[in-house]
């Protein structure tokens, strides 16, 4: 048997093909309240312009797909997999063949030109840089405000993160496992966890969180990811709400994510629901 054809028979990776994609699971993170990474996106579109704005939607739709049906294993602007999708995009086949722009120290940029130029000109003009953080702190803080975010007595060490999660975990029907770990079990199949690393550096305050996918028949196989850079492939901008400058900006941030990982979840309940 195959490598590849060995991946395929991972109950996991024939689940993962049921994900409705990026826009239904955006249209539900964007009715809870969220929207930095809307904005995200909108800054993209004008730096682009309008006309590219169908181009745009597109590739971030199939970079999304690629991602989920590669558990997040896999580089679709490199075109490089560990796990091989079974819904692999002819069009960013396309844009990667067509591609004549990649330059140090960019190995693998944007297969679309304009986000490349917009990555590099964040990359190389400080004050482009600093304006831009500055109106995303602004978003941040309004979003928070909106939100009703608190973040209380602030995080001084790690460990108080955790009443943070206990509380938005549990009001989305994650269980405890354990003091650092919240699993919700979807569609009968799937079992959705998340954690936070408490270890490490003791001045990192700030910890990233980690989401894992498992299938109930095989639970050591798994889309598990840490940090926001997978999920902001799923949903372009999510990846803003790992931008932390201040004890609010984390707690806005894990709240995001936290919901988005349970938005993830329920698309992948009512796909299964439905026998799609």
């Amino acid at each position: 048997m195959s490598r590849l054809q060995f991946m395929e028979d991972h109950p996991l990776l024939d689940i993962v093909t049921k994900w409705p994609g990026r826009q239904p699971t955006q249209a539900a993170f964007e009715a809870l309240g969220f929207s930095l990474h809307k904005a995200g996106q909108d800054e993209l579109i004008q730096f682009c312009g309008a006309e590219c704005s169908d181009l745009l939607h597109r590739y971030w739709d199939e970079v999304a797909l690629e991602t989920m049906q590669t558990l997040g294993q896999g580089n679709p602007d490199g075109r490089t997999f560990v796990i091989m999708p079974k819904y692999r995009s002819a069009f960013l086949d396309e844009l990667f063949a067509a591609r004549d722009f990649v330059e140090p120290p960019f190995v693998n940029p944007p297969l679309v030109r304009c986000v490349f130029e917009h990555l590099r000109k964040v990359y190389e003009n400080q004050e482009f840089r600093e304006n831009r953080m500055a109106v995303l702190s602004r978003l941040q803080r309004t979003e928070a405000e909106r939100l009703r975010i608190d973040a209380a007595g602030g995080i001084r060490t790690k460990k108080d993160v955790i009443p943070f999660l206990e509380q938005f975990c549990g009001d989305l029907g994650f269980e405890g496992r354990s003091r650092n770990r919240w699993q919700k079990k979807v569609g009968g199949c799937l079992v959705f966890e998340i954690g936070v690393w408490l270890g490490g550096n003791v001045f990192r305050m700030w910890s990233p969180l980690k989401f894992r996918i498992v299938h109930v028949r095989e639970p050591k196989y798994a889309f598990e990811t840490e940090g926001a850079a997978v999920l902001g492939r799923l949903v372009p901008g999510a990846d803003l709400y790992a931008r932390w400058g201040s004890d609010l900006e984390y707690v806005l941030g894990i709240r995001a994510l936290v919901e988005l990982f349970n938005v993830i979840a329920g698309t992948f309940e009512n796909a299964l629901a439905s026998g799609s």
